[in-house]
C-alpha cells in the first residue's frame, strides 16, 4: 500500500504542475485601501470587476480589511503581503466563486473564508490554489464537477469541508490545521500528506465507500480532555493513514478512533512519539515542548531537530511535516513573489540632510 501512496503522489503532483502552464494574457492591477496612496483601485471587488481572465491583483497590506468578495466569475491570480504579519498582511472577508472562477489563484491573504456560490451547482471548477493564505474555513460543497483543488502552505483555523458530490483530483499538502474539522465527502481522489494537525476534539470524516488517504502528516494536541489518558482523534468513514506521527504534549496517549467503517488501517505510524519542533511556544519553560494549552501556529518553528524522529519518517524516506518539498511561511508572505519591508528609518532630520532608511528586498 506504501507504494500505491507513492505513485499517487506522483499523478498528483504532476497534474497540479499542468496547472502553471496555462497561461493568458496578463494585466496587473494594484488595489490599496490605505490613505494616501494613489492605487489602480481602494476597492478589491471593483478591481475584481474590472479585470479580464488571466490577471493578476496585487492586495496591499492595510490595518483595514477589503471585505467581502461577492463573487469571482473569472481566472485571477489574487496576491497578498502576507497573511499575519503585524502591519503587513492583506485582509479579506468570505469570497464566493462562480463556476467561471476556474484558474484562480490565493496566496498571502488573510481570508474569513473561501465558498462556491450557489450558481455553481451545475458548473465546473478547476484548477484552483490556495496557498500561504491564513483562512478560516474553505467550502467545496455544492453539487457541481470539482478537479485540480490545490490547497499549499496554508493555515486553517476553523474548517475544511470537501463535500461536492463530484471532487476530481485534490491534493492538500504542507497546511498547519490549527484546531480544524475536515469534511470529505468524495476522497477517493484526494491526498492529505505533509501537514500538522493540532487536534482540540474536529472530527476528520470520510465516506464509507471511498478511501481518505492519510500519509507523511504530523498530529498533536495540547488542551485538556478531561479524565482522559487515551485520547482518540475523531475519524468517520474509511481511512488509511501511513508513515504519520501522533504526539499529545501532557502525557496523555493520542491514537485515531476506529468507527464502523470497512476500511480502519494505521500502518508505518510513530504513536505517542514528540517531532521535536526546533522551538515552539516561546513562554514554555522546555523551549522543545508546545506548553500545555498553548500552540502558536503563526510563530512557532515548525521545522524539526537535528535528531527528530520525524527526519525521513515519511513515505519514500521524506520528512514529515510542512517543510517537506516547500518553504512554508508562518506569516504568508507568498512564494515566489517579490516582497519589500521597510526595516528602520530616521524618525527625524536636520533640513536639508538626507534620510536613511534601511529597506529590505526579497524573493521568497
Amino acid at each position: 500500500m506504501k507504494n500505491f501512496i507513492l505513485s499517487k503522489t506522483k499523478s498528483l503532483i504532476l497534474c497540479f504542475a499542468l496547472i502553471s502552464s496555462i497561461t493568458f494574457a496578463q494585466t496587473t492591477h494594484i488595489v490599496d485601501n490605505n490613505t494616501g496612496t494613489t492605487p489602480d483601485f481602494t476597492d478589491l471587488q471593483a478591481a475584481i470587476d474590472a479585470a479580464t481572465t488571466g490577471d493578476i491583483i496585487y492586495v496591499q497590506q492595510s490595518p483595514t480589511t477589503y471585505g467581502t468578495i461577492s463573487i469571482i466569475d473569472k481566472g485571477l491570480t489574487l496576491i497578498g503581503r502576507s497573511h499575519s504579519d503585524a502591519g503587513y498582511k492583506s485582509i479579506v472577508g468570505s469570497i464566493s466563486l462562480s463556476e467561471n472562477s476556474s484558474n484562480t489563484t490565493f496566496r498571502g491573504l488573510d481570508i474569513s473564508s473561501i465558498n462556491e456560490g450557489t450558481q455553481v451547482a451545475a458548473g465546473t471548477i478547476e484548477n484552483i490554489v490556495i496557498a500561504d493564505c491564513k483562512v478560516s474555513s474553505i467550502n467545496f460543497q455544492q453539487n457541481n464537477i470539482k478537479n485540480n483543488i490545490l490547497i499549499q502552505g496554508n493555515v486553517i483555523t476553523s474548517s475544511l469541508n470537501l463535500n461536492g458530490s463530484d471532487m476530481g483530483t485534490t491534493l492538500i499538502t504542507n497546511n498547519v490545521f490549527n484546531s480544524s474539522t475536515m469534511n470529505f465527502s468524495s476522497p477517493a481522489n484526494t491526498l492529505f500528506t505533509n501537514n500538522i494537525v493540532r487536534t482540540t476534539g474536529g472530527v476528520i470524516s470520510g465516506n464509507t465507500t471511498e478511501i481518505l488517504n492519510i500519509s507523511n502528516s504530523i498530529f498533536i494536541a495540547n488542551i485538556d480532555f478531561i479524565g482522559s489518558t487515551n485520547y482518540e482523534i475523531p475519524m468517520n468513514g474509511n481511512y488509511q493513514i501511513s508513515n504519520c506521527l501522533t504526539y499529545y504534549y501532557n502525557g496523555t496517549s493520542l491514537t485515531f478512533a476506529t468507527n464502523s467503517a470497512s476500511v480502519n488501517v494505521v500502518q508505518n505510524t510513530l504513536l505517542n512519539t514528540d517531532p521535536l519542533f526546533t522551538s515552539v511556544n516561546g513562554t514554555s519553560s522546555a523551549p522543545t515542548s508546545i506548553a500545555y494549552g498553548v500552540f502558536n501556529a503563526f510563530e512557532d518553528d515548525l521545522t524539526l531537530q537535528t535528531g527528530s524522529p520525524a527526519i525521513g519518517a515519511g513515505s519514500g524516506n521524506v520528512d514529515l511535516g510542512v517543510f517537506e518539498g516547500y518553504n512554508f511561511k508562518n506569516f504568508g508572505t507568498p512564494n515566489g513573489y517579490p516582497s519589500i519591508k521597510i526595516d528602520s528609518y530616521s524618525a527625524t532630520v536636520p533640513k536639508n540632510t538626507n534620510l536613511t532608511v534601511t529597506i529590505k528586498a526579497k524573493t521568497n
